[in-house]
C-alpha cells in the first residue's frame, strides 16, 4: 500500500524525467572546458539549462492542470501569431543572427526559437482542424502549412522544415484523410527538398559530407569525423562517465546537436541503446494514451506530440549515425537549449491532462460494470 502512489505516475512522466537527469549529467560534464574558456564559468552551461528545467517543470505543471478548452478556444489567434514571430525573426534588430541563419528573437536576457514554440501550435491547430471531416481535406493542409514552412526555409531552417511537415502529415494521416492525397504530397515535398538542397552551398556541403565523409576532414568534413571518432572510441562499454576527450574543444556542437556522441564516447554502444529504448518506450506510452483519448481532438494532439518527439529523436539519432546529413535538430528533453526544453516540456504536461482526463471519464463506466 505504502507504494501505490507510484502507480499512479505516468510512465511518460518517469521516462521524460530519467532523460532530463540524463540531460543534466552529461551537459554538465561535457561542457566544463568550454564553459571555462568562453564564460569563465565552468558550470555556466548547467546553470542555465537548469534555470530552463525548472520553468520547464513549472510550464508542465501548469499544462497538465489548465482547462485545455480554453487553449482550444485560443489556438487559432496563437496560431496566426506564431506566424506573426516567425515573420519577426527574419528581421535584423529584432532576431539575433548565427551562422548565416536568423532563428531567434531577444527579449531582454532571453532568446528563443519562434519556430519552436510553433511546432506545438501547429499540433494543436492542425488537430483541431483535421478532427473536423468539412475541414479534413489537402487544400487546407497546404494553404495553413505552406506560409510558416516557406518563413521557416527563409531563416534558414530546412531540417525543422521538414520535421513539422512531418508531424503535420502524420496528424493529417491519422485523421483519417486520403492515403493518396498525402503520398502525392509527400513526392512533391521531396523534390522541393532536393531542389533546396542542390541551390544552397551549405546544404550542398552537408550533402557531399554524408556521401564522403574523408574529404575535407579539417574543413566541411570535420564535424562529421568528430562524431565518428567519438562514437568509435566509446566501443561496448564506453570510456567511463566524465572520461570523454572530445569534449575538450575537438567535438562542435556538442551540448546540442552533438550530444548523443559524448554519451557514446563515454557509455558506449550499450549507453546509446539505452538512450534508444527510452525513446522507444516514451514514444509507446505516449500513443497508447492517444488510442484512449475520448475525442479525435485529443487524440490527434497526443499523437502529434508523439509524432514531434519520434521524428525529432530519429533525426538527432540518425545524423549522429551518419545515416543523414548533419541537421542542428537537437535531441529531445536531453540537448542543451530552452525553448525546445520549455516546449517539449509543456507538451508532455498536455499529454498528462488529457490523460487524466481519460481516466476521470473511464471511471463510471467502470463502476457500472
Amino acid at each position: 500500500m505504502r507504494f501505490s502512489f507510484v502507480k499512479k505516475i505516468s510512465p511518460v512522466l518517469i521516462i521524460t524525467y530519467i532523460l532530463l537527469i540524463i540531460s543534466l549529467i552529461f551537459i554538465s560534464l561535457s561542457s566544463l572546458s568550454e564553459a571555462q574558456s568562453s564564460f569563465g564559468d565552468k558550470f555556466f552551461y548547467l546553470k542555465k539549462q537548469s534555470l530552463w528545467f525548472v520553468a520547464g517543470t513549472i510550464s508542465l505543471f501548469i499544462f497538465s492542470k489548465i482547462d485545455l478548452n480554453l487553449i482550444k478556444k485560443l489556438i487559432y489567434p496563437a496560431f496566426f501569431a506564431s506566424i506573426i514571430l516567425l515573420v519577426l525573426v527574419l528581421i535584423p534588430g529584432i532576431s539575433t543572427e548565427t551562422l548565416g541563419a536568423r532563428r531567434w528573437i531577444i527579449f531582454g536576457p532571453i532568446n528563443f526559437q519562434p519556430s519552436e514554440v510553433f511546432k506545438i501550435i501547429s499540433i494543436f491547430f492542425f488537430s483541431l482542424l483535421f478532427s473536423d471531416e468539412a475541414k479534413r481535406n489537402i487544400k487546407n493542409l497546404i494553404i495553413y502549412l505552406g506560409i510558416p514552412l516557406v518563413l521557416i526555409i527563409l531563416e534558414p531552417n530546412m531540417s525543422t522544415t521538414v520535421l513539422i511537415t512531418a508531424i503535420v502529415a502524420s496528424i493529417y494521416y491519422l485523421s483519417g484523410s486520403d492515403i493518396k492525397q498525402l503520398f502525392t504530397l509527400t513526392l512533391f515535398g521531396f523534390l522541393v527538398s532536393i531542389i533546396l538542397i542542390f541551390t544552397s552551398p551549405y546544404r550542398q556541403a552537408r550533402f557531399q559530407t554524408l556521401i564522403d565523409p574523408s574529404a575535407d576532414v579539417s574543413g566541411k568534413s570535420y564535424h562529421t569525423n568528430q562524431i565518428i571518432i567519438s562514437i568509435a572510441s566509446g566501443g561496448l562499454f564506453g570510456k567511463g562517465i566524465g572520461n570523454s576527450s572530445q569534449k575538450f574543444q575537438f567535438l562542435p556542437e556538442l551540448t546540442t546537436d552533438s550530444i548523443l556522441a559524448i554519451i557514446g564516447e563515454e557509455t558506449g554502444f550499450l549507453g546509446i541503446s539505452f538512450i534508444v529504448f527510452l525513446y522507444v518506450f516514451l514514444i509507446i506510452s505516449i500513443f497508447k494514451i492517444s488510442k484512449k483519448s475520448i475525442n479525435m481532438e485529443d487524440q490527434l494532439i497526443v499523437a502529434g506530440i508523439g509524432c514531434w518527439i519520434a521524428f525529432q529523436s530519429l533525426i538527432n539519432i540518425s545524423a549522429i549515425a551518419s545515416l543523414i546529413p548533419l541537421t542542428g535538430v537537437p535531441l529531445p528533453f536531453i540537448s542543451y537549449g530552452g525553448s525546445s526544453l520549455l516546449m517539449l516540456l509543456s507538451s508532455i504536461g498536455i499529454i498528462l491532462n488529457i490523460n487524466r482526463n481519460n481516466q476521470s471519464s473511464s471511471k463510471p463506466n467502470e463502476s457500472s460494470h
